[in-house]
């Protein structure tokens, strides 16, 4: 009798068990809980169409040789025509981000600041050509920091590429004027911008 209570028991616990079916969903990122541990599996890609779309704009910015900073800066010039409340994204000259929305402003203290110490060490040692291979790689990375364009035009600057250079200067000129965020780079670019224009 005990040996039947104890598999009656058994089987009551067993079938007041819920069975856990697989649970789907869709969508470019579709959270699934499973479980009862709380554990969350997301999945996001993209669509079939959307990867074609985004593959061939690669692809034309490769073909044309087109600088990625400069992309990246007009698809957030598109961006806030589309959405003027969109976030704006602006950094300090020593690389101190700061977001900027309706209502609201974040600044994120000291997110390039080993960047930049690195880069005004490397202008130290006057080693040009890994200052600008770090410059380069920081206005890819950040596009809307303007003290790279800074470093890397005086690198070239350096190298005696006075057309590239000037290039860069001007960026930088254009992005920092009136911006007293840029205030301690003011008279170094003003001095390379110069010599530049003057010969």
């Amino acid at each position: 009798m005990k040996i039947f209570a104890v598999l009656l028991v058994y089987f009551w616990v067993a079938s007041a068990q819920p069975k856990l079916q697989p649970i789907e969903t869709t969508g470019s990122c579709s959270p699934i809980t499973t479980g009862d541990n709380n554990t969350f599996s997301i999945t996001c890609g993209i669509g079939k169409q959307q990867g074609e779309s985004l593959l061939r704009i690669v692809n034309k910015i490769l073909a044309d040789q087109l600088d990625p900073g400069v992309v990246m800066a007009k698809l957030d010039e598109i961006l806030h025509a589309v959405n003027p409340n969109a976030p704006k994204t602006t950094y300090t000259f020593d690389g101190s981000k700061r977001l900027i929305s309706p209502g609201r402003t974040a600044m994120l203290v000291g997110e390039a600041y080993a960047e930049f110490e690195q880069m005004g060490a490397l202008a130290q040692e006057k080693n040009w050509s890994a200052l600008l291979s770090l410059a380069r790689v920081e206005m890819n990375k950040r596009p809307e920091w303007l003290t790279p364009y800074v470093f890397a035009g005086e690198a070239q600057l350096e190298l005696g590429h006075r057309a590239e250079a000037l290039e860069l200067l001007e960026t930088a000129e254009k992005g920092i004027a009136g911006n007293p965020d840029y205030d301690p780079l003011k008279k170094r670019l003003a001095q390379m911008l110069q010599d530049i224009r003057s010969h």
